[in-house]
């Protein structure tokens, strides 16, 4: 584990492929072109949101899908699932950000999580605004 420049936890999973850390209370989850879909990867993942989702100061949830492939239903299932879970540290806020046109196909897939406030964003910085209110 390491400190980023923004002061907040960080860690990634194999080769780099992930990054997970708290910043300005808002849980950030990146993720990039090349995201390993093994099991054991999401796990990984999955482990490391429940560390920093349990952090008092935690209130928002940010997935950053910064790849440009389209995205498959996998990716759409593992978000949900995280927001799920957030629920459940009082995270009740949760953005999903990514450009063009995958931003629209995001915004019809994830407005139906029970007790979550969903929205999409364009850019990270968009997002964050959103999430910090």
């Amino acid at each position: 584990m390491s400190q980023t420049q923004q002061g907040s936890t960080d860690e990634r999973g194999s080769d780099s492929q992930w990054s997970l850390y708290v910043k300005d209370g808002v849980l950030v989850a990146e993720f990039p072109e090349g995201m390993p879909a093994e099991r054991s990867e999401y796990e990984k993942v999955n482990r490391r949101f429940e560390e920093l989702a349990a952090q008092p100061h935690v209130h928002a949830h940010l997935s950053w899908l910064k790849m440009d492939s389209a995205l498959n239903a996998d990716v759409f299932e593992k978000a949900q699932e995280a927001a799920t879970m957030g629920r459940e540290y009082d995270i009740t806020k949760w953005v999903m950000v990514s450009e063009g046109i995958k931003s629209m196909a995001l915004r019809s897939k994830i407005n139906d999580i029970p007790d979550v406030e969903t929205t999409t964003a364009n850019t990270y910085e968009e997002g964050m605004e959103w999430a910090r209110r």
